[in-house]
């Protein structure tokens, strides 16, 4: 028999074919220890899935699966169904294992180990530019966690005041709103004060507003969080990166670099390369004569591109790039600052290109 190993943030589960829980090993109650030990399963063997495979070695399982590739085990692929099954039950399974007492706790040890994630992430960098990748998967992680989250207070909070959803559009708002006043009847706000004397939602006791304001709350921390790893970035890169991070914008500049796998391999790459990071399965089809050559990846998210007609956006992405190539050379090698020169020169080389179309 096959049984899947699913490592998530509060233990490792034992998954047979059937997508039923088999057996679990629970991490300390510790987010420290939860977030060390969640990373580390990354890259190799730990004591709870060790231990998993013994009991489930005992049900007669012969054959294990690990969600995680790492070296001398077998994986599957990213989110096969046991997988996909203990995602989307984590919540439930979490109470029903006594890990925590309700879904309130349940968000505040994920938003503390998500920190703790964080922390981890940046002791393990051995780079400086190592730790401008770890800060923007973790602001990327952010960003996807918040926005399941802020998903599961609008459908929370909907049942009471549904008619906020569609006026109140921006998730930090509409957090913000539930966690200053709770129940409907206690917002003071010009857009919504006309709709919740007649709202069609149902009425909420003193615990129900507790516990969203509680989620809204938890939401809110996730947001300041986000916002200081994006000041810490921005410094960072000015400090590893200052050449690239003065044509490219911070936040690009950290995701090109990520990309790349580091400052010393973006260093190395020809501008093409550079022009194209994040363009790979766009230009695996066209060489597989499936599509057309792409003109950019991950670039295209630059000002210069974004507000250029489109007929010039190639042009102007191959002087970006070049510029882009030269700017980081110089963050790797020399460590001279012309960031405002190269700055200047490719503002004259795209003025030209947009006054020659």
């Amino acid at each position: 028999m096959r049984a899947y190993i699913i490592t998530t943030f509060i233990g490792s589960f034992g998954v047979d074919e059937k997508n039923r829980i088999v057996a679990f090993k629970p991490f300390p109650k510790i987010p420290e220890k939860m977030a060390e030990k969640l990373k580390t399963s990354e890259f190799e063997l730990i004591e709870e899935e060790s231990q998993l495979q013994q009991e489930l070695w005992k049900k007669k399982f012969k054959e294990f699966v690990f969600s995680v590739r790492k070296t001398g085990v077998k994986h599957a692929e990213p989110n096969n169904p046991a997988e996909k099954f203990v995602k989307e039950n984590l919540r439930k399974v979490a109470v029903e294992k006594k890990v925590v007492k309700d879904q309130i706790e349940f968000n505040q040890l994920l938003t503390k180990v998500n920190l703790e994630l964080t922390k981890v992430k940046i002791k393990r960098a051995v780079e400086r530019d190592s730790l401008i990748i770890q800060a923007n998967g973790a602001i990327e992680e952010l960003d996807k966690s918040t926005n399941v989250l802020a998903e599961r207070l609008r459908e929370f909070y909907g049942l009471h005041f549904p008619e906020m959803d569609r006026i109140v559009s921006e998730h930090e708002k509409y957090a913000r709103i539930i966690e200053k006043f709770g129940s409907r009847k206690n917002i003071e706000d010009e857009e919504l004060s006309q709709f919740k004397e007649k709202s069609m939602g149902v009425d909420l006791t003193e615990e129900d507003v507790k516990a969203v304001q509680s989620l809204a709350a938890e939401i809110l921390s996730l947001y300041r969080l986000r916002e200081d790893l994006a000041k810490y970035l921005e410094k960072l890169l000015k400090e590893v990166a200052p050449n690239f991070t003065e044509l490219a914008g911070p936040m690009l500049s950290a995701k090109l670099i990520s990309k790349a796998g580091g400052l010393d391999k973006l260093a190395r790459m020809a501008s093409s390369t550079v022009q194209l990071l994040g363009a790979e399965q766009a230009l695996f089809r066209f060489l597989h004569g499936k599509g057309k050559s792409p003109r950019f990846g991950i670039l295209f998210n630059h000002q210069l591109i974004q507000h250029a007609p489109e007929k010039v956006k190639g042009k102007i992405a191959r002087v970006l790039a070049s510029k882009l190539s030269i700017a980081a050379k110089m963050d790797y090698y020399s460590k001279e600052y012309k960031g405002d020169k190269l700055k200047k020169e490719l503002q004259e080389r795209v003025k030209n290109i947009l006054n020659s179309k």
